[in-house]
């Protein structure tokens, strides 16, 4: 084998490994890029359907009787010359019995029966 022959098969070898890195770079990046595309579409989508659930709660808090619900319920405030009357729920019910037998047993059961029915 000639040294001329070794230089063109070291080319060849040489110059198919830049055309095939050429080719195959280009490849890599077109399929990455086309993942970060549907990754940001998938994103632009959950922004957009997010966008549209602000927009209807932005519409729904505008509405005079919602504005002025929860003014009432949420505030306390009342128009002028109203009324507004604050009711405390009643305190549980005390169930004091002697602290000997068979009473002693009784204690905690009743008062947990006066608590939840008081409810």
């Amino acid at each position: 084998m000639s040294l001329r022959s070794r230089v063109l098969r070291a080319g060849l070898v040489v110059g198919l490994v830049l055309v095939l890195g050429l080719l195959a770079l280009p490849g890599r990046l077109w399929i990455g890029q086309r993942e970060a595309i549907a990754d940001a579409q998938a994103q632009l989508g959950d922004a957009k359907l997010e966008n549209r659930k602000l927009k209807s709660r932005v519409e729904e808090l505008s509405s005079d009787e919602l504005v002025e619900r929860e003014a009432r319920e949420g505030f306390g405030w009342v128009y002028p010359g109203d009324e507004l009357y604050t009711l405390t729920p009643s305190p549980p019910p005390i169930v004091a019995l002697p602290d000997v037998w068979p009473f002693n047993r009784l204690q905690e059961p009743l008062a947990e029966v006066a608590a939840t029915t008081n409810r």
